[in-house]
């Protein structure tokens, strides 16, 4: 237990230190150091734009597993049916992240898909980290307990522990898919929803180890923003489509990071689809009447939509909107991150004695990642008021 606790530590200390980042160090600590360096890539508040940009390396590519540990895996855990339709898997990856690896392969038929596997002891592995890093949480609590109030590290543990085991799972992602699927289908009305798809899944040939999708030709958003292809327009489109799940339905993927979308005009694709946060259809609309009133730069009435969707009041109103009032003195929105901006409203307002429903950190989350890429591909754009257009696509009729 120790021994392991040291080692998380040593994460956090990397994590927080002025050194640059070493990734492949953070990859040999574990799953769940990963797992917990990729919540801290969309903290930019916490870390920096800089450092954030270069954990965000671990949504993408680790170390791949060498050929022999996937096929492998793939006899133990593939079904049958698996054998008689695979004519080919190619033995080099697409991808390899924390969890597992992804190679492209060719049914009887002709079709192309991909297959995903786990990695060997993930699951083993993670859940003796797991019980260290919550022993090293429940000691930072005993002599610090305002750490409970200021960043709720038990919360933040369960969540991730909870993420990750659905992933563990790939019987997951399928549903996952279906109810995604489902929710755009109820959505006849808008066009733009219409154009968003997602692979096809064999779920005959996959098991809990083994998932068979269709293999999607398109870019990622996380290429797309590397080679300057991917347009604020298409971030627009993205925003309004995620916006959908996110404020109107509170059904959404719950890690749709840039790795996890697929595009191609105005045509998107998600992925990695096992996931799906819910949250109260209430918060989020009144979230995006706070980021609407944010938008029109009325941050007298974004301060009152706030403090509506806590659970408790402030302890001292008149300290709290005045508090509010100096954060926001001088922001303009699209000219400040509103991953900071966010982070630093919600660290105000827990202060001041509120408190948030659960399920509030994954809608503020995926804004982030809305947040991050808007910063890269247009910096200088105004991103709330160009989305205020599209809010009467996201308000229930």
């Amino acid at each position: 237990m120790m021994i392991r606790a040291l080692k998380f530590i040593s994460l956090f200390r990397l994590l927080f230190s002025k050194r640059e980042i070493e990734v492949d160090k953070i990859e040999r600590m574990g799953l769940l150091a990963v797992k917990i360096a990729q919540m801290y890539a969309v903290r930019s508040d916490l870390l920096g734009t800089e450092r954030c940009l270069q954990l965000q390396a671990l949504y993408e590519q680790t170390r791949p597993l060498p050929w022999s540990t996937v096929e492998q895996l793939l006899r133990e855990g593939a079904p049958e049916l698996f054998w008689e339709q695979v004519s080919e898997v190619s033995e080099q990856p697409l991808a390899a992240a924390s969890l597992g690896q992804v190679h492209a392969a060719t049914l009887a038929n002709g079709e192309q898909v991909v297959v995903k596997v786990i990695k060997p002891r993930a699951q083993e592995d993670f859940e003796k980290d797991l019980g260290a890093v919550r022993w090293l949480a429940r000691c930072a609590l005993t002599f610090y307990p305002k750490l409970k109030r200021l960043a709720d590290p038990m919360g933040t543990i369960e969540t991730i522990a909870r993420l990750t085991r659905t992933e563990l799972d790939l019987r997951n992602e399928a549903e996952g898919t279906q109810r995604l699927k489902a929710l755009r289908d109820q959505a006849h009305h808008l066009a733009h929803l219409q154009r968003l798809a997602f692979p096809k899944v064999y779920d005959d040939l996959s098991s809990s180890q083994v998932f068979v999708s269709e293999r999607v030709t398109v870019q990622s958003v996380s290429e797309g923003l590397k080679n300057g292809a991917f347009q604020y327009e298409q971030l627009l489109n993205l925003f309004r489509t995620q916006g959908y799940f996110l404020f109107l339905r509170g059904e959404f993927h719950g890690d749709l990071h840039p790795g996890n979308i697929f595009y191609q005009g105005d045509q998107l694709w998600f992925i990695d689809n096992a996931n799906i946060e819910v949250a109260d259809a209430g918060f989020t609309q009144g979230l995006l009447l706070f980021l609407g009133e944010l938008g029109k730069q009325d941050y007298i009435s974004a301060a009152t939509v706030m403090q509506s969707l806590a659970l408790t009041p402030p302890r001292n109103e008149a300290h709290y909107r005045e508090s509010f009032a100096k954060l926001y003195s001088g922001f303009e929105s699209g000219k400040s991150s509103l991953t900071y901006q966010m982070m630093e409203t919600v660290k105000l307002c827990v202060h001041s004695g509120m408190e948030f429903p659960e399920g509030a950190f994954p809608v503020i989350k995926s804004l982030m990642y809305l947040d991050g890429m808007a910063l890269r591909c247009a910096p200088g754009a105004n991103l709330l008021e160009d989305v205020l257009k599209y809010t009467g696509d996201l308000i229930p009729e």
